[in-house]
């Protein structure tokens, strides 16, 4: 390896050192010190050229003899920067660490609830009455404390006092904590690995501001709070990892840790805060705490839904009349149509001129409709179709060239010969002033008539029955015109 140096001093590395470290063949400079390694260096790494730094102006014997030290200062001893030279502790010190800096640590009762109380109370004093920091009480008196008959501290309840601040390493030397409670405090930093040195049963550190990672060697630790029953060693008995939460902060029968959305980084939390909106896993009808309910998001999904159709039923309408603006035909399926009734496309317009012109006078209403049937095959769907023999249709379409009829059956070229039949229709023709006049079938029934008479009453009515151009613009007629299927 091209590796010449690793430091990782003053962190919070726990475990053993690597052996693997010593296959490093290049490696001049190693430092692990301030950290909570237990065990002894390795021998691989006790050798000539790693961290000679340390031994400059030593004879050389005596830097043999510590090689392993220039590593890390041994379990029991300390040094200033925690490598050689190393110094043992004193009496009611002690040290399970590798490359201890500074002083062993301080094993006396009072000490530790000392260094305790400083570490807890740097923002004021704790809610509630509290004597710990009187130096005549007796500290077996100190409140939250228990202590068993040779006034060892066996417990340490301080649950919601408003502790602030961190959690001192000594805690963990208390030789007979076996209790110690701290929930729904304001602590923060990171959780000891020191506590796995206690006698520990119950901890609780849930509903403070921790953040890390339960140390895995108090994971590893049996009997706190039930750790390592039938061979189960789980840190979520210890407290829920940053990003889950449970209602006591921990696994504890089946209040299991579960995740939170908005993966909050806080150790130990009983909910996810109010910066989170769904929550899973909970026993109510509700997502989670401070989450959104299940009736809130069916209330959404309505809304969402009925915006999108009241937004296409607009949307459809608008192009609605953007056909009927410009005159196009609307489809049959967009328009409305309840009865079932089918549009007739063959309809014929008898008016001279376009329903849809402006400035066209408004007529009275119309009269003289057709209540009988025609007969026939074909209409023409426009204005310019020429007239049938049929009185019916006489005086109602323009004189043009065209070769199609409507419904009749009988030839132009036939049509001026052509006597009515008796039972054929007569059609009521109105002038606009209310006047009336009769059919010229009606006319001719008034006078006798000759022989020659009648050759010249049917001429006349062939030529009644052809369409003039001159005819009053103001003369009209209205049919009912069936549509043949």
């Amino acid at each position: 390896s091209l590796m010449n140096e690793l430091w990782l001093q003053d962190n919070k590395l726990s475990g053993t050192v690597p052996a693997a470290l010593g296959d490093l063949k290049n490696m001049v400079n190693l430092y692990v010190d301030g950290n909570k390694f237990t065990g002894t260096v390795p021998s691989s790494l006790c050798r000539v050229g790693l961290n000679d730094d340390f031994f400059e102006n030593v004879p050389e014997t005596e830097r043999d003899a510590h090689l392993c030290d220039s590593v890390a200062c041994p379990a029991g001893t300390s040094a200033f920067e925690g490598v050689y030279p190393c110094k043992p502790c004193q009496s009611s010190y002690t040290n399970p660490y590798l490359g201890r800096t500074g002083e062993c640590i301080d094993l006396d009762q009072r000490d530790i609830l000392d260094k305790f109380y400083e570490s807890t109370s740097l923002k004021g004093p704790w809610n509630g009455d509290s004597n710990w920091n009187k130096e005549d009480t007796f500290l077996c008196d100190f409140s939250g404390v228990k202590c068993d008959a040779k006034n060892n501290v066996i417990a340490i309840e301080l649950k919601g006092r408003g502790l602030k601040g961190t959690m001192p390493e000594e805690i963990g030397f208390l030789e007979y904590l076996e209790v110690l409670d701290l929930a729904d405090n304001h602590l923060s930093g990171f959780l000891p690995s020191d506590l796995r040195w206690a006698p520990l049963r119950k901890l609780d550190v849930s509903g403070n501001r921790l953040r890390g990672v339960v140390p895995p060697m108090l994971c590893l630790k049996d009997g706190v709070n039930g750790n390592g029953e039938g061979g189960d060693y789980n840190c979520e008995r210890i407290a829920c990892p940053a990003g889950t939460f449970s209602p006591t902060g921990r696994e504890v029968s089946r209040d299991l840790c579960m995740p939170c959305k908005n993966e909050q980084r806080i150790l130990g939390s009983k909910s996810c805060g109010a910066d989170s909106k769904i929550n899973i896993g909970l026993k109510d009808s509700s997502f989670g705490h401070d989450g959104m309910s299940a009736a809130h998001v069916v209330g959404l999904t309505v809304t969402i839904v009925g915006l999108f159709v009241a937004g296409s039923f607009f949307l459809a309408s608008r192009l609605n009349q953007d056909r009927q603006a410009r005159g196009q035909e609307i489809p049959q399926e967009d328009t409305e149509n309840p009865l079932g009734l089918r549009r007739n496309p063959h309809a014929v317009s008898s008016l001279p001129y376009d329903d849809e012109e402006e400035n066209v006078p408004k007529r009275k209403k119309r009269t003289g409709r057709f209540n009988g049937t025609i007969t026939g095959s074909s209409y023409q769907a426009a204005r310019t179709m020429p007239p049938p023999s049929d009185l019916l249709y006489s005086g109602t379409f323009p004189e043009v060239d065209d070769e199609n009829s409507v419904a009749s059956g009988v030839s132009r070229t036939s049509r001026a010969s052509k006597v009515p039949d008796n039972d054929s229709p007569t059609v009521e023709m109105r002038r606009r002033d209310g006047g009336e006049r009769d059919a010229p079938a009606q006319r001719s029934r008034q006078q006798p008539a000759t022989s020659d008479d009648k050759h010249s009453d049917k001429k006349g009515e062939a030529k009644e029955s052809e369409w003039s151009t001159e005819r009053d613009s103001g003369h009209e007629v209205w049919l009912d015109v069936p549509k043949i299927e």
